[in-house]
């Protein structure tokens, strides 16, 4: 009976330390793809300031015409 005991509680170690490291590449995968929408997330924000700048610029054009 003894034996059985190790068995199970060697098969919950197991199953423990499976559903831990499924969960740490999970979160290091989160992690990698949030990284790399933020370098996205700036790049986008740099050219939305130039087409605001572009845009500025055209609507003054377009008033100093009319």
């Amino acid at each position: 009976m003894d034996l059985l005991q190790w068995i199970v509680i060697g098969v919950l170690v197991y199953v423990i330390y499976y559903l831990i490291n499924k969960y740490e590449r999970r979160v290091n995968e989160l992690t990698r793809l949030i990284e790399l929408n933020r370098d996205e997330i700036n790049k986008n924000k740099t050219n939305i300031k130039k087409n605001a700048e572009g845009v500025t610029a055209n609507k003054e054009k377009i008033e100093q015409i009319q």
